[in-house]
């Protein structure tokens, strides 16, 4: 699959095998453009804990009430919804 992050200040374009390694490579993006502390942060997290991270932060951002993603491939459907992502397989 191919993934377009369109996400804050993160423009790339990923291969993934699938949608755990596409979560991993979006979670490895963002901290790579984190500031210090952030980017420790990002990186404590398991890849699960980072996509219910940014969904709620998102929610709370736009008051919105999404679900907190249970799977990867479930963020990468709120991602994609959202305009966060663009996904081809």
């Amino acid at each position: 699959m191919t993934i377009k992050i369109h996400y804050k200040d993160i423009k790339e374009e990923l291969q993934a095998r699938d949608a755990d390694d596409a979560l991993s490579k979006f979670k490895k993006e963002a901290a790579k453009r984190s500031p210090f502390l952030q980017r420790a942060a990002i990186n404590a997290f398991s890849d699960l804990k980072f996509a219910g991270e940014v969904v709620s932060r998102a929610n709370k951002a736009r008051s919105t009430s999404d679900p907190i993603p249970k799977t990867a491939r479930e963020f990468l459907d709120w991602a994609q919804k959202s305009g966060f992502v663009t996904i081809t397989e």
